[in-house]
C-alpha cells in the first residue's frame, strides 16, 4: 500500500518553517539526522535541482538566496516568523521563498502548469501550499501526474499549491519515526523541515474512522427471502473494501468485528469510544420491510440520531458520492432515529447506512453483485473521505513504480523539446565513452535518447570543465 502524509497547520503553531541546505549530503535513508541536528518536528523533500544539486528555480532560506533566476513566477513565500506565509509572485523580498510547479494560485488551478516534459509522467508527488490560511502539504508513494495533483489538491480545497520535486525525490520523515524514502540512497540538496510550537499536535492529522459491520455469522434471521443473502456476509464484505479505500487516502481505520465473530452492541460503542480522536463511527447496514416475504420498498438511505452537527455534514457529504455514483436513493435519503443503540451510545459524530433491501429483489440482486459493491463502497468511501477532507487516491493509480529521470533537471520555467530519438549504435558507444569517463550520469537515459536540448546543454558545460 502506498504511503502518503498529508495535512494542514495553522500558522501560529508554527515555529520555523525551514529551507534546509543539506551540505552534509545525507542520503534520505538518513533524514532523522536532519531532524536531529535541526529539531525539527517533520521534513519532506524540496525543490527540483541539477545534477551538481544545485537548485534550479527560485529558492531563498532564512535569507540565504540560492537561485534566484531573471524571470518572474508564482510560488510560496514567507518570513522568519512564517505569519505572512503564503502565494506570492518572486522573486520576493521576504527571507523565505520555494518555486516548482505552481498548480494552484490564489484559489485558481493552473490550467496549464508550466514544467518540462522530464517532469512529466504519473509517478511519486510532494506538494506544499496553503489551505483556509494554513500550510497545507501532500507527500505520497502515489502516482500522479502533475494535472492529476493540481485536480486532487483543488478538490481537498487548498487555495494555493507548488508541486515540488518528485520521483525518487520524494520522501518524508517526522519525530514519531514515520516516513518513507522513495530513493532510499538518493542525496536532494535541500529538504522543508517544519517545526511545530505543539510537539504533541499530530503533524499528519491523520483521521480516525471506525466501521462497524452489522451483525455476525451466529444472526441467521437478517436474511433474503430466498436465503440466497445474509445481511452479516454483506456488512463485513462492504467494511474490507471501505476500509481499503480509506487507508488508501491516509485514515486510521478501526473495524469493530474484523474476523467476523460475535460482537454485542454494547461491545461494539466501547470499541468507538476507546478510539481517541475517533472522527466518524459507520456503521454497516441493509434493510428490511416488515413483511416475511419480498416487498416493494426499496433503496439506499442514512440513519442519524439526530439533525445537524457533524453527523448530519457525514451523513450529506456520503450521500452525494452516492447519487453521484447513480445509486438508487430512497425519496427520504436521510432519517433521524435516537433510539437506534449505536447511534445514541457513541461519542463520535456517528452514522447507519441501509445500503439496500434484502426483501426486495431488484435491491438483493444488487447487495449480491461484486459489482455494486465495489462502486457502492467507493462512492462511500470518498463521502468519508471528504468529509474528512482527506485527499481522494483512486484505486486505479495503485502503488507507482519509480520511472527513470535524468540526472540533471530542467528548470520547469523554461519547457524545452526533446531531442529526436538516436538508439543507434554509435550513439550506444559515444554514451558508454563518456560514463566511462565520468562525465554522462545515467547512462540509459541518455542511450534511449531522451535528452532535451537543456540537458544538452549542462552535459557541453560539463564536457568544457573537464578538459580544463
Amino acid at each position: 500500500m502506498a504511503e502518503q502524509f498529508a495535512g494542514t497547520i495553522a500558522l501560529q503553531d508554527i515555529s520555523r518553517l525551514q529551507i534546509y541546505h543539506n551540505t552534509a549530503r545525507y542520503p534520505e535513508r538518513e533524514m532523522e539526522k536532519i531532524l536531529q541536528e535541526t529539531g525539527g518536528s517533520f521534513l519532506f523533500g524540496g525543490p527540483i535541482f541539477l545534477s551538481n544539486l544545485q537548485a534550479c528555480c527560485h529558492l531563498k532560506g532564512d535569507g540565504v538566496t540560492y537561485c534566484a533566476p531573471a524571470y518572474q513566477v508564482w510560488g510560496m513565500a514567507w518570513s522568519r516568523d512564517v505569519q505572512d506565509y503564503g502565494c506570492a509572485l518572486l522573486p520576493d523580498g521576504r527571507d523565505n521563498c520555494v518555486e516548482c510547479v505552481a498548480l494552484i494560485v490564489n484559489g485558481k488551478p493552473v490550467e496549464k502548469p508550466h514544467y518540462n516534459p522530464d517532469m512529466g509522467g504519473s509517478r511519486p508527488r510532494q506538494a506544499m501550499g496553503s489551505k483556509e490560511g494554513r500550510f497545507a502539504y501532500l507527500v505520497t508513494e502515489t502516482a500522479y501526474t502533475p494535472e492529476a495533483l493540481r485536480d486532487v489538491l483543488a478538490s481537498a480545497g487548498w487555495d494555493s499549491a507548488v508541486m515540488l520535486d518528485g520521483g525518487g525525490s520524494v520522501c518524508y520523515r517526522d519525530r514519531q519515526g514515520r516516513g518513507f524514502a522513495c530513493d532510499p540512497s538518493r542525496v536532494l540538496p535541500f529538504y522543508l523541515v517544519v517545526h511545530q510550537k505543539k510537539e504533541e499536535s499530530p503533524v499528519s492529522e491523520k483521521k480516525r474512522v471506525c466501521l462497524d459491520a452489522g451483525h455476525d455469522a451466529g444472526n441467521l434471521a437478517n436474511k433474503s427471502p430466498d436465503g440466497t443473502y445474509y445481511e452479516h456476509e454483506f456488512t463485513l464484505d462492504m467494511a474490507k473494501r471501505i476500509r481499503e479505500h480509506l487507508e488508501r487516502c491516509g485514515a486510521a481505520v478501526t473495524e469493530t468485528r474484523p474476523d467476523g465473530k460475535a460482537v454485542s452492541l454494547a461491545q461494539r460503542c466501547k470499541i468507538a469510544n476507546g478510539i481517541q480522536g475517533l472522527d466518524l463511527f459507520v456503521s454497516l447496514h441493509s434493510n428490511a420491510a416488515a413483511s416475511s416475504g419480498w416487498s416493494s420498498a426499496k433503496g439506499w438511505s442514512c440513519y442519524l440520531y439526530g439533525a445537524g452537527g457533524e453527523r448530519e455534514k457525514a451523513a450529506q457529504a456520503v450521500l452525494k458520492q452516492v447519487k453521484a455514483a447513480g445509486v438508487t436513493v430512497r425519496t427520504t435519503a436521510l432519517v433521524y432515529d435516537p433510539a437506534l443503540y449505536v447511534l445514541k451510545n457513541t461519542n463520535a459524530p456517528a452514522v447507519l447506512i441501509e445500503h439496500a433491501f434484502h426483501t426486495n429483489q431488484e435491491d438483493t440482486a444488487n447487495l449480491k453483485s461484486e459489482e455494486w459493491r465495489a462502486k457502492v463502497a467507493q462512492a462511500e468511501a470518498r463521502g468519508i473521505a471528504d468529509y474528512l477532507g482527506l485527499v481522494w487516491v483512486a484505486p486505479s493509480s495503485g502503488v507507482p513504480q519509480e520511472p527513470a529521470e535524468p540526472a540533471e533537471p530542467e528548470k520547469p520555467s523554461v519547457p524545452a523539446e526533446p531531442v529526436q530519438e538516436d538508439e543507434d549504435a554509435e550513439l550506444s558507444a559515444a554514451v558508454e565513452k563518456l560514463a566511462a569517463a565520468g562525465i554522462l550520469d545515467s547512462p540509459d537515459y541518455w542511450a534511449a535518447g531522451k535528452y532535451s536540448a537543456a540537458t544538452v546543454r549542462l552535459l557541453l558545460i560539463k564536457m568544457a570543465a573537464a578538459m580544463n
